[in-house]
């Protein structure tokens, strides 16, 4: 109850441009006090959050919400077993899409750093390409997941690391911005340790989709451990105020076996998914499936 007792959800400005005018768009129907199940986990809860739309520039934001050292402290206590069991498929998806943008990025050899590895995929999947990889990552479990890989990680935020300025040809954020609690600072930090006419990659679930607005409220990407829901314009906004110009956008495909996707929909109570769950067969789980889910790649370059 310590934790509950002691944080209390605050008003926020808007993490794009600072604006304190907003309208609320979705309201909570779930209540959970508790930070420590609402960030604990990468998978989140749904309907905990009251949504807004910012006046000034439309970016959508939990408003109010809990403030940064809560949210930080769930983070870095997460056990990601469910996560991480999909390790070889991850790395399967992040291979084919550094090769599917190899004209845009840093050519083999550079020094690229990730920011919210998890256990490390992303980096398993860099070095086979041919970079020097790192990664950062604030779960203790998931550093050590991916240290028992022989991969370069080290335990810590973008606002508490041991990095070099200036040291890295590329920086990526994979699903990770929606994460933190001040996005705007993140990136001004971030570009610090690039290197002059270096790369930004974010992908991140988009709430401009199509698929998003069919689906409203029930959006399966508005979690609990989302803070923060970008569109193309949101996100181009937020690059361009902190030194970054977006220079291509893509979808998104990644595989994962069908299972886990089953599991994933019933933790998120998709229509039917526990009957479907129970009815298919093993072999049929541990299919591979490509999907693409509302989330988009954005490439953007260092700015002066």
């Amino acid at each position: 109850m310590g934790n509950i007792i002691k944080f209390q959800k605050k008003q926020q400005l808007c993490p794009v441009c600072g604006s304190e005018n907003f309208d609320v768009i979705i309201s909570p129907w779930v209540e959970e006090a508790d930070p420590t199940k609402l960030y604990g986990a990468a998978s989140g809860i749904r309907g905990t959050q009251q949504l807004v739309s910012c006046l000034s520039c439309g970016m959508i934001y939990e408003n109010p919400r809990y403030d940064a050292e809560a949210i930080i402290q769930g983070y870095m206590a997460s056990q990601e077993e469910e996560h991480d069991s999909q390790y070889s498929m991850r790395v399967h998806s992040f291979y084919k899409t550094l090769k599917k943008h190899a004209t845009r990025i840093p050519p083999k050899g550079a020094k690229v750093l990730d920011i919210g590895t998890a256990g490390g995929a992303f980096l398993d999947a860099a070095k086979q390409f041919g970079y020097d990889a790192y990664g950062m990552e604030p779960s203790a479990d998931l550093v050590e997941r991916g240290k028992s890989r022989g991969l370069k990680i080290e335990q810590g935020t973008i606002e508490n690391h041991s990095f070099e300025p200036g040291s890295f040809d590329m920086v990526c954020l994979w699903d990770v911005i929606e994460h933190l609690p001040d996005p705007k600072s993140a990136l001004s930090e971030i570009k610090k340790l690039l290197k002059s006419n270096s790369i930004l990659l974010i992908n991140f679930p988009d709430i401009g989709t199509w698929q998003a607005k069919l689906v409203g409220k029930r959006f399966w990407w508005i979690l609990s451990v989302h803070l923060h829901h970008f569109n193309r314009a949101t996100i181009k906004d937020i690059c361009a105020r902190t030194g970054f110009a977006i220079f291509h956008f893509q979808q998104y495909w990644q595989t994962l076996e069908f299972g886990y996707l089953e599991r994933m929909a019933v933790h998120y109570k998709i229509p039917l998914a526990t009957l479907i769950t129970k009815l298919t067969p093993n072999f049929i789980q541990r299919i591979p499936i490509s999907y693409y889910a509302s989330q988009t790649t954005a490439l953007a370059r260092t700015s002066k």
